[in-house]
């Protein structure tokens, strides 16, 4: 008995071992503060394949981050892009897309963004993540802060469309109509 556990044991962890490392994932974040701070990060991670990942942060009158990671493997295309903006004077903005195309058909994609108004101090952040594996995922996240007042506003989108199954060709099937006539 113990040794059939230890086959089920290891076969389960196998099993949940291959299934994670069979995507490729793409995700960054990018936050920006008016007053002269701001930040990026980008990872891709596939199976095999070829991928990048690039950050840009600028700090001055205007503080800006950008984060871009975007690579292709044995289960599609995942691209994933962050940015924020905070000028000294003026409203602060954070902003991400992403988007991954399944080889088996599945289209994930998400967005978000958020804008921090008045106050002394603004901050802002956006991040995002998608993978290519079955079926795919996609998710966003963008917030902000304002201190002394401001207001912050927020929103995110996120759509999974799954893979149809294979109907056939469209001319194959338009002349097996035209024959039942």
């Amino acid at each position: 008995m113990r040794l059939l556990t230890a086959y089920t044991f290891g076969f389960a962890l196998s099993t949940a071992c291959v299934m994670t490392t069979l995507a490729g994932e793409a995700s960054t974040n990018a936050w920006a503060q008016n007053t002269g701070s701001a930040g990026a990060t980008a990872n891709w991670d596939g199976d095999g394949g070829k991928g990048i990942a690039r950050t840009d942060t600028r700090t001055g009158k205007i503080n800006l981050a950008r984060g871009l990671a975007v690579g292709i493997d044995r289960d599609g295309l995942d691209l994933s892009f962050s940015h924020a903006i905070a000028p000294q004077r003026g409203p602060a903005y954070a902003g991400t897309f992403n988007l991954s195309i399944g080889r088996d058909g599945s289209v994930s994609h998400s967005y978000g963004g958020a804008i921090a108004q008045g106050g002394s101090t603004r901050s802002v952040e956006a991040t995002g993540a998608t993978s290519s594996r079955w079926n795919g995922t996609a998710l966003a996240s963008a917030g902000g802060n304002t201190t002394r007042g401001g207001t912050v506003q927020a929103r995110t989108y996120s759509r999974n469309d799954r893979a149809q199954p294979y109907q056939g060709r469209p001319v194959v099937r338009l002349i097996k109509r035209l024959r039942n006539r």
